[in-house]
């Protein structure tokens, strides 16, 4: 892990954590134990297709708060999905 790459996500991964629900830190926890690192990926990049789509059928239904919370839930995923994969380029170099 890079030096600049470290903070951010020092930054990102509380964000998330804690807007993702219990089932979903369980999981992380499976893949990656107590470091989050480019194992997660998939996991999140399904998350965020799960989230996504969710926002669609929540605005549909009228549920303004669960939907506030799936948009908040992307705006985390997104950045940390950039992060780990510029993570994940730089070790590979």
């Amino acid at each position: 892990m890079t030096e600049q790459t470290a903070p951010q996500l020092d930054q990102l991964i509380p964000c998330y954590l804690n807007l993702e629900s219990l089932e979903g830190i369980e999981e992380l926890l499976d893949v990656c134990g107590a470091t989050l690192d480019e194992r997660a990926l998939p996991m999140l990049e399904r998350r965020l297709q799960e989230e996504e789509s969710s926002v669609l059928h929540l605005t549909k239904h009228g549920y303004i708060r669960m939907r506030e919370k799936s948009e908040q839930l992307i705006a985390s995923i997104k950045p940390l999905i950039k992060a780990l994969e510029k993570m994940n380029h730089d070790t590979q170099r």
